[in-house]
């Protein structure tokens, strides 16, 4: 069927997915795959109308109710709310593009208080077996251009690296990663690396969470009566260390993937039977069945019209957005 720059076809509408949590709680979007089969290419007026491939999105984290996504060599950032997109300038030079490999994890979208500028991070480290060093690239709203960071330490090359290492949160300034034994800050202002070991014989429950403001860690003491517990990355006067903040009492908890603000972690059971929000200061779960096809993502947003230079309208004029639940 050849593409129309007026319609699309009626599968490809939106099915609408709501439930509202509580007043207080931040809204939240969940995007199911076979929602997301019903997603057009995200394209405005100057791009060609590609193939209706959306199983090749990756959906890489959401800003101030802008969402950044990436098809095959193709990055956008797009407002659900003005239903307005941009597509980023390509990845610099002959380095690989994203396709269904693991390295889509290697990217970030986050906003610079410093530089009032929406930003669009990519870590490469091709071949670690020839002693390649990391090298991030940073694209800039306000330039509408890439640039690169040549990593000079060679410490954390193992951990950046690592097959499926997910780019954490920028938390003050700083972007952090992270494997099953450390968690690597990469300052990007002064662009220095601090390799810092995770608690020891501590198994691992979470991605790298931004837990009001400070960077943590769910780990397990290990064996079938695991504590498990969130832990801080705290600076106090230079001295870097691990804190024990609190219990989580569960026992078929998988894996929590963020933290949604409000003191709520989003997460998985085991098996992924279910998601779960914990909150944890009232110490309580509260449990969201899976839709009958897998949950392609779960992603905090909050609805505004926050715009950015070169945001177009839409091709395809969706008829439908995504509901927030």
């Amino acid at each position: 069927m050849a593409c129309s720059k007026y319609a699309f076809p009626e599968e490809m509408t939106i099915e609408i997915l709501k439930r509202m949590l509580t007043d207080k709680e931040p809204s939240l979007l969940m995007i199911a795959k076979s929602k997301l089969d019903a997603l057009p290419p995200l394209v405005s007026p100057d791009f060609k109308c590609y193939v209706y491939e959306p199983h090749r999105f990756t959906e890489v984290s959401s800003c101030n109710g802008i969402i950044c996504l990436v098809f095959g060599i193709h990055c956008y950032l797009w407002n659900p709310v003005t239903k307005k997109c941009k597509e980023v300038p390509q990845f610099p030079g002959s380095r690989k593009v994203f396709m269904l490999d693991p390295h889509a994890r290697r990217l970030a979208f986050y906003f610079d208080t410093i530089c009032n500028d929406y930003k669009v991070l990519r870590l490469l480290c091709e071949n670690p077996t020839t002693g390649e060093l990391p090298v991030l690239q940073l694209y800039s709203t306000n330039t509408n251009s890439w640039r690169e960071i040549h990593v000079q330490d060679t410490s954390p090359t193992k951990v950046m690296s690592y097959p499926y290492l997910k780019l954490g949160p920028v938390i003050n300034g700083a972007i952090y990663m992270g494997c099953e034994e450390y968690v690597v800050s990469f300052d990007l202002n002064t662009e220095v690396c601090t390799v810092v070991p995770t608690p020891s014989s501590m198994v691992r429950y979470s991605e790298i969470l931004d837990f009001e403001g400070s960077v943590a860690v769910v780990f397990g003491s290990g064996g079938e009566r695991s504590e498990i517990s969130l832990w801080t990355l705290d600076n106090i006067h230079g001295k870097i260390s691990w804190s024990k903040k609190f219990n989580i009492v569960q026992n078929d908890m998988g894996w929590i993937y963020s933290c949604l603000g409000g003191g709520l972690l989003y997460g998985r059971t085991r098996g992924d039977f279910a998601v779960f929000l914990y909150d944890c200061r009232k110490k309580d779960f509260k449990y969201v069945p899976l839709p009958d096809s897998r949950l392609k993502t779960f992603l905090k947003y909050t609805e505004t019209l926050a715009s950015i230079d070169g945001l177009k309208d839409d091709l395809y004029k969706f008829r439908k957005t995504v509901s927030l639940i």
